[in-house]
Parts: structure tokens; C-alpha cells; sequence
């Protein structure tokens, strides 16, 4: 048995623990049977950068930051015979097989809604950003209102300078690890949403996404995430794991009709625990 099928093994064998691994509600076992298993084995690298980041992600657990928490979203292959954190639900999308195949799960209807299609007859567009370049676009977003998904935004984003360096946002040369950053712009050019997204190996996490207030009517939210995954795409090395936070989130964490638990249903995100294959 290799690391990857003894770490899966392991998992298997401890997930109806529900003090060690965040369970399904009652209705999301009628709908999903069970969390899947997502594996992850971050690469090596010889750039010293991508090293660190890799690192990183292994000790916070697989978070964009360091952060006190009395759980985890990541289990580790050293936790096996441990008395590990808790593990929680992630909400993962694993678009691998192609868009034709991600955009099957959709009927007309709802695809012309995931595609954003409502945003490109108005006239918005898309297109890869580098964040520090866009700074003040993304502050403009922040501050177009006071809540998000029925709650105050986070201090951490709403109390940052206009002029933010972004600095943990630089190039990378290795494919295992180069971000993907995209923007939609509105008709007249200003950036108006945006997805940030971090990679480390097969992972890439939603480390930031929002839209200006303005415009979130027109569905532009949905056409930049729609871009996003065709950008994801056609990465040198396509990951097979994206993943925006936890499965249960925002004000009212346990309801699928809540903001951000509605969004990523919608988008077909599913529940799923993540297990690094690396000590």
C-alpha cells in the first residue's frame, strides 16, 4: 500500500467519527450519500519560492494564511494514529474532465445563468489580472458595500490600503504553483469582479472573490467565474481540485439556500474532505 492509499485508507476508516471529521447535515447525505476523498500531494520544486509556499500550505492546513483555529481543512498523513484537529468540509469543483463535461450537469436554462451570458450581452469582458496592478479596482469592489452574504466584510479585507502591494502575489515559474488571478471588466473597462486564486500543486484556492455591488445584477460574478475555470483549463498542468473554503459558510452556515452555500451549490461545488498524502 503506497502513502496515497494508506492516508485514503485511514480516512475511510475514521470519517463516521463525526468528533474528528465534520459530518454531513441530515439533507446533504440525502443529496451527496457522503463526502468524497480529495488526495493531494503537493510536488516538489527547485524554486526556492514556490518551496515556501508549498511548506506553508502543509503547516496552515492548506489555508492562504496563517490562522488560529480549533479546526483544520486539511489532514495530513502524519495525523494517522494522532489525536489530529478536527477536520472540516471543504467545498471543492474538480472540472479535469473539460468544460463540456462540467457544463452537462446544467440544463439550458442554468447554463445561459453559469456562463454568465446575461454579463456578455451587456457588454462586460474578461481577462487575466496581475492583483497588484489592480489594487484600487479592488478596494472600489470591497468598499461598493458594507456586507457580503448577510455579514459585515472581514476586517482583514475592508481595513486594507487602496494602494495594497499584494505582495504574496508574484510570478512563479513553476507550473505547480503559478496563481490564477482574473478579472471582469464592465463595459466602459473598470474592473468590476474579480477571482483570486492560489495554487499550490492540484489545489487552488479561492483565496479572494467578489464583485462591485453595482454590477452584481447583471451576473458578472458568473461570468468571471466562468472564465476562471477556462483559464484553469488551459494551465500548463491542469489542477483537479478547486476549492472555495469550507462546505458550510456565511451567516447561516447550515442552510443551502444561505449566500455563499447557495453560490457553490449552484456552481455544482461539492462536499469533500481534503487529505495531503505528504507528512
Amino acid at each position: 500500500m503506497d502513502q496515497r492509499q494508506a492516508v485514503e485508507f485511514a480516512v475511510r476508516e475514521a470519517w463516521t467519527d463525526a468528533t474528528r471529521f465534520q459530518p454531513l447535515t441530515p439533507e446533504d447525505r440525502e443529496l451527496y450519500l457522503r463526502p468524497g476523498l480529495v488526495v493531494l500531494d503537493p510536488p516538489l520544486t527547485h524554486c526556492a519560492r514556490a518551496d515556501e509556499k508549498r511548506q506553508n500550505w502543509l503547516n496552515w492546513r492548506a489555508a492562504s494564511y496563517p490562522a488560529n483555529r480549533h479546526a483544520e481543512y486539511l489532514f495530513r498523513r502524519s495525523d494517522i494514529g494522532t489525536d489530529h484537529p478536527r477536520i472540516l468540509l471543504s467545498a471543492v469543483l474538480d472540472i479535469s474532465a473539460g468544460l463540456d463535461c462540467y457544463l452537462a450537469q446544467f440544463n439550458k436554462k442554468q447554463r445561459y445563468g453559469v456562463t454568465g451570458k446575461k454579463a456578455v450581452n451587456a457588454g462586460y469582458t474578461t481577462r487575466d489580472i496581475y492583483p497588484p496592478e489592480h489594487a484600487a479596482d479592488i478596494w472600489d469592489i470591497i468598499h461598493s458595500s458594507d456586507q457580503r452574504q448577510g455579514r459585515q466584510i472581514a476586517t482583514t479585507f475592508h481595513s486594507r490600503a487602496k494602494d495594497y502591494a499584494f505582495a504574496e502575489y508574484q510570478p512563479f515559474t513553476d507550473p505547480n504553483y503559478k496563481d490564477i488571478c482574473v478579472g471582469g471588466f464592465s463595459p466602459e473597462g473598470k474592473m468590476v469582479a474579480f477571482i483570486l486564486g492560489k495554487r499550490v500543486g492540484d489545489h487552488v484556492q479561492y483565496d479572494e472573490i467578489m464583485g462591485h455591488n453595482d454590477h452584481l445584477k447583471l451576473n458578472v460574478m458568473f461570468l468571471t467565474h466562468y472564465f476562471f475555470l477556462q483559464r484553469v483549463l488551459e494551465q500548463e498542468v491542469v489542477p483537479r481540485c478547486l476549492n472555495y473554503g469550507p462546505w458550510y459558510s456565511g451567516a447561516n452556515a447550515y442552510s443551502p439556500e444561505g449566500g455563499l452555500n447557495f453560490w457553490k451549490r449552484k456552481t455544482r461545488f461539492h462536499p469533500a474532505y481534503l487529505i495531503s498524502a505528504s507528512s
